[in-house]
């Protein structure tokens, strides 16, 4: 079972407020690239775990139904790259990642892909983000050595 960095009350702010929890999964990511950069996996794994959990909290926030375009796209996209985040953190170096850290990415890519395949009705009148979607979840379902499929780029 992976336990949740996020505290429950914050989760649930970020739901509501799903333009900071916007600002605050950059600066996340940005936090856990520096860590990666300089070599410090362990903190960089937890830190793209977060970037993954607020990413969720913006996907899981609600909105209007007309605002499902360009923003969805991004949010969708930021968290399948989020979860691969925590994939590929996991195995940069053998050496150092743990069976538990090993265990926990694999349960965020499954978790990604079972949201993913929750949110396609939602998005069912959207052809254009059930085509990522679908994209998305071929990516997860090849891992953290797939290349970058084009509607990420």
């Amino acid at each position: 079972m992976r336990t949740q960095l996020l505290c429950p009350v914050y989760r649930k702010w970020l739901q509501l407020h799903p333009e900071h929890a916007r600002e605050e999964r950059q600066v996340l990511r940005k936090q856990a690239r520096a860590y990666q950069r300089s070599g410090d996996l362990q903190k960089a794994f937890t830190f793209n775990q977060l970037v993954w959990e607020v990413a969720q909290s913006v996907l899981l926030a609600l909105r209007p139904v007309d605002q499902y375009s360009a923003e969805s796209q991004k949010d969708l996209v930021f968290f399948a790259a989020s979860a691969i985040a925590v994939d590929r953190c996991a195995r940069a170096n053998c050496a150092e990642t743990t069976t538990s850290t090993n265990a926990t990415a694999q349960t965020v890519i499954t978790d990604t892909q079972q949201q993913l395949a929750a949110l396609m009705p939602m998005y069912a009148s959207e052809p254009r983000l059930m085509h990522i979607i679908q994209e998305l979840m071929h990516w997860l379902k090849l891992g953290a050595t797939a290349k970058t499929p084009p509607v990420l780029h």
